[in-house]
């Protein structure tokens, strides 16, 4: 545990301009105010932390979009910096009178009164272009949706023969309809204009995708989380990504609920005792966590129940789906079992319920497609078989096998 500063900073930050208030804390029980500033850029914030600001201190920095960039300049310059969660100030009472300096004041004061039990976790430098890699693929891919329902859209209104939903061939069978049905005028201008916005989408979708898998080739963590049913490499990305250190949660339970699978619980007194024997508090998941982590694993989940379905956890979703339970229920309760095996494969835990090693290697050799034969060869790897035999080798040469499941010939 660190050492408590001397100097206690409280920094309110917007885009345009950062308030800061600096304190006194050598006496640990009269906290004492020297400065308030107020700081247009970066640029200017650093210069006043020169001139004003100890070494010897810590700021603490609302949360906002771009808290944990400050944090990083803060870090690099020498100063001890951290973040934490916009709703620590909110029940002051003093946010009567609402403005950036009062803002700052309190968060300063907050510390120094110990009302700060934890930190908001900043991701590394690599960490974060993951994380922008990652979004700027969740929204090719949803522009990319948008478009193809628009392009569905208006044939559907022209009467024309609706293609068939599959982003490969999409676009060459709608110029081909183009031509047979001989459409005219602004529609087909318009459909032209869509189907070239929609080749630019794909194109940048495809690119993506390749990108997120050389990086997960390069990471052993993330190609030990594909030996998870239904978990492919972008599911694996996305999670190492939002993770990066695992640690930073004791239990599967907490990474469950940081990716976004914590189901409401809303109990109390005589409504307790009967929610028991009706069968549990459980109800819909809260809708908080990360949504990025949420998509992938609930996708993995489906993966299970269509791809996966004679693998333990796939029976057993079947099981609970021929009981009567919800199909969308049953996949997140998948997807939530994934991602607390997810938690010990990144803490090194050996692997529970993970693929048997020829599925696995069927699993590499379609990762290997992916990427494609000629890039892999420039990376050095071999053929389909040869990287699928060395991947397997390295995970499963290393760890102790548990009961493998009976498995088809599929790939999750």
């Amino acid at each position: 545990m660190q050492d408590e500063p001397r100097y206690v900073v409280g920094m309110d930050a917007h885009s345009r301009k950062l308030a800061i208030s600096i304190w006194d804390w050598s006496d640990r029980f009269n906290a004492r105010l020297l400065r308030n500033f107020k700081c247009v850029d970066i640029e200017a914030m650093i210069k006043t932390y020169e001139r004003h600001v100890d070494t010897d201190s810590i700021t603490i920095i609302e949360s906002s979009t771009n808290s944990a960039y400050l944090k990083m300049k803060l870090n690099a310059a020498g100063y001890r910096a951290e973040i934490v969660r916009a709703d620590i100030i909110a029940h002051k009472e003093c946010k009567r009178k609402i403005c950036d300096m009062t803002d700052a004041e309190n968060l300063a004061l907050a510390y120094i009164k110990g009302d700060i039990d934890e930190f908001v976790w900043a991701p590394s430098q690599k960490h974060e272009e993951y994380r922008d890699i990652m979004f700027a693929y969740r929204d090719t891919s949803k522009e990319l949706t948008r478009l193809s329902n628009r392009i569905w859209s208006l044939c559907s209104r022209k009467g024309y023969k609706l293609p068939i939903r599959n982003n490969t061939n999409k676009t060459s069978t709608l110029r081909k309809m183009i031509i047979e049905t001989k459409i005219e005028g602004f529609a087909k201008e318009q459909l032209e204009m869509l189907l070239e916005d929609f080749d630019r989408l794909l194109q940048r979708k495809t690119d993506l995708s390749r990108r997120i898998a050389e990086i997960v080739l390069s990471n052993p963590r993330m190609i030990r989380l594909m030996q998870l049913h239904g978990v492919n490499y972008k599911g694996a990305f996305a999670l190492e990504a939002a993770v990066e250190d695992p640690n930073r949660f004791s239990t599967a339970s907490k990474l469950s609920a940081y990716g976004g699978f914590s189901p409401i619980v809303n109990s109390s007194g005589e409504e307790e005792e009967y929610a028991k024997r009706k069968g549990g508090l459980k109800k819909p998941l809260d809708g908080e966590g990360r949504r990025d982590v949420k998509f992938f694993f609930t996708e993995a989940g489906q993966s299970v129940l269509t791809s996966c379905a004679n693998s333990k956890l796939g029976k057993w979703g079947w099981k609970m789906i021929n009981r009567g339970k919800s199909r969308n229920k049953v996949v997140c309760a998948i997807g939530r079992k994934l991602l607390t095996y997810s938690w010990h494969i990144l803490r090194g835990d050996p692997t529970p319920n993970r693929h048997s090693e020829e599925f696995f290697k069927r699993k590499m050799q379609a990762f290997h497609q992916v990427i494609g034969a000629k890039r892999m060869h420039e990376l050095g790897f071999g053929t389909r078989n040869q990287f699928a035999e060395v991947q397997a080798k390295l995970i499963y040469g290393n760890l102790p096998m548990t009961a493998p499941d009976s498995e088809e010939n599929v790939v999750c």
